[in-house]
């Protein structure tokens, strides 16, 4: 678990978005997946997070409808018989790795997507809220933690984007990424055609138009707030203006108004209260007017540097603090939002808070935080969470996967990876079924 800083943003260093082929493995790191995938075996680190177990389900739901789907569609050329005379069926479907790639692939571009929808109403909402508070800088502070939230979600999808893009602009990476087809040709003493490559093309471009659309609806969240920060800058610099200028004509009419009663005041009051003759009057009532003036001087500095102000800063101060916490792990969020979706059934508070802390890597979730983000998503304000209070969010529930066109590999039904001795959780992938193991 990170630090949490003075703007919400993870101290710790973001590991960059790579997908390199080396020799018979591909070493992946994109979104919030790290894996080491192999031609006919796979495996996915950090095991014990909960997005990257529901991951882990979807891919084995994949392989496990691909192999039927080849199998339905085989004349039994893929049956082989074994040493010990068992007959088996090898695996030809699409070829491991690139399902493996693309179901990666699709979960991040519909974790960025989800994340989207879930910003929208909390840019929406504080938005509004800093309108009510336009002649306050409280709002603009508000305003502050969102955008760096949405700068961390820029600079997490940008790297993705440009992970793709140098992909594409290299032809050797995207064959080397064609682990089956590389042993295929290998096995025949041949070199791959350099035409094959067109089909990961095809693949990556898809992918790079989707991280595309999402970078430009992040800048336009991003414009939105930048330009309400400067509306609100705006407001207060002419609302302080005018203060400026009616103090300044007050006290040039106090200050005309002083020297010409301050003399008339002293010696030009009549007291006609029986004092008259009285020779303690006078003196009485200078030193009672100045001690009052005294104590209004005293009254309003007291309350420009006093308990109230401090009271009404601290309040600001906790407020700010409550949304950077709510926005510090992003992901957490987006994982109870899917969970949402995939359930099917509107969310209530106590779900919400379970799913939540469930995903977090610290675990902790302050009360305050989770009343801040619920009481922002509850658009109905009936104490639940539907899917329809987020615009178009249904559609990121099921995502089609594209198909590769790649000739079916005819590779062995791969074998498990033997685990070696590294103490990091991982995910062990083997043919169509997918096993967590964790090593401590």
């Amino acid at each position: 678990s990170g630090a949490r800083g003075g703007s919400g943003v993870s101290s710790i260093r973001r590991p960059p978005s790579v997908i390199l082929p080396r020799g018979d493995e591909i070493v992946m790191s994109f979104g919030n997946v790290r894996a080491l995938i192999g031609k006919g075996s796979g495996m996915m680190f950090d095991a014990h997070k909960p997005s990257i177990q529901l991951l882990a389900a979807e891919l084995s739901e994949t392989f496990d409808s691909k192999a039927k789907e080849a199998q339905e569609c085989s004349t039994g050329e893929n049956l082989v018989v074994d040493d010990d005379y068992s007959v088996r069926m090898k695996y030809i479907g699409e070829p491991f790795e690139l399902v493996f790639i693309e179901e990666v692939l699709r979960d991040a571009c519909d974790t960025f997507n989800r994340r989207l929808r879930v910003y929208e109403p909390i840019v929406d909402t504080f938005m509004s809220r800093t309108t009510n508070e336009v002649f306050s800088d409280a709002g603009v502070q508000k305003l502050v933690p969102i955008k760096d939230s949405l700068q961390d979600f820029e600079l997490t999808v940008k790297q993705c984007l440009e992970c793709l893009t140098h992909l594409l602009g290299n032809d050797e990476d995207m064959l080397g990424l064609l682990l089956t087809e590389k042993a295929k040709a290998s096995s025949k003493g041949e070199h791959l055609r350099h035409e094959m490559h067109e089909a990961v093309e095809l693949l990556f471009e898809e992918y790079a138009r989707q991280l595309s659309n999402v970078l430009h609806e992040v800048h336009f969240l991003q414009r939105r707030v930048q330009s309400k920060q400067e509306l609100v800058a705006l407001s207060l610099d002419a609302y302080r203006n005018r203060m400026i200028r009616m103090n300044v004509y007050l006290s040039i009419v106090g200050i005309g108004l002083a020297s010409a009663t301050t003399v008339a005041g002293f010696y030009g009051m009549n007291l006609i209260n029986g004092h008259e003759n009285s020779a303690t009057a006078y003196d009485a009532v200078v030193a009672g007017t100045s001690l009052t003036a005294l104590l209004i001087v005293a009254g309003c500095t007291s309350y420009l540097s006093g308990n109230t102000m401090r009271k009404r800063a601290a309040q600001r101060l906790e407020e700010i603090e409550t949304i950077s916490g709510a926005l510090s792990d992003m992901a957490a969020l987006d994982y109870t939002i899917k969970v949402m979706v995939d359930q099917g059934k509107p969310m209530n508070k106590t779900a919400f808070s379970h799913h939540l802390r469930e995903s977090r890597h610290s675990g902790d979730v302050m009360e305050r935080e989770v009343d801040m983000l619920f009481d922002v998503l509850d658009i109905s304000q009936d104490g639940k969470i539907y899917t329809e209070d987020f615009r178009s969010i249904e559609s990121f529930g099921h995502s089609t996967v594209m198909q590769c066109k790649i000739n079916p590999g005819g590779a062995e039904k791969p074998v498990p990876l033997v685990s070696d001795s590294s103490e990091t959780s991982r995910q062990q992938f083997v043919g169509e079924s997918v096993r967590p193991t964790s090593r401590k």
